[in-house]
């Protein structure tokens, strides 16, 4: 039952990532923003939210998908392969943004390397709090 209650949240998970899409598209209309990122990022979050809805209809069609599916996410070989590339994903990004804010300190882009740099620290004070509050549960 537990990941069945996984699955559902998954699935509000994509709802929410379609919604987001959907208003950033909406918003950069409105405000006539010409910037073509904010339409190709919410086009973006709405195919992540349909692939990931879709991948949950298939999961739960059957039984027999469900349990395969639980087998595959609870064996301990494919967590740690996921711990693995969480930690090398978040390591990379905060070294490759830092080496960023200098490239474009140096250039004197200082409003992106201020906003890039206030990602970083907001990320690594995530990562402080949330260490915290697991190792508070363990």
């Amino acid at each position: 039952m537990e990941f069945k209650k996984k699955l559902k949240t998954r699935l509000y998970l994509a709802i929410a990532y379609i919604l987001i899409g959907l208003t950033t598209i909406i918003s950069a209309f409105i405000t006539k923003t010409s910037n073509e990122f904010f339409s190709s990022f919410g086009f973006a979050l709405i195919v992540i939210g349909i692939v990931r809805i879709r991948n949950y209809f298939i999961i739960t069609k059957s039984e027999d998908n469900l349990k395969k599916q639980q087998i595959r996410e609870s064996d301990e070989r494919n967590i740690s392969i996921s711990t693995r590339a969480k930690s090398f994903s978040f390591t990379l990004y905060i070294i490759l943004s830092g080496i960023a804010v200098i490239v474009l300190q140096c250039l004197k882009v200082t409003h992106l390397a201020t906003v890039l740099g206030g990602t970083v620290c907001m990320l690594i004070l995530i990562y402080w709090i949330s260490y915290w509050i697991i190792n508070k549960k363990s």
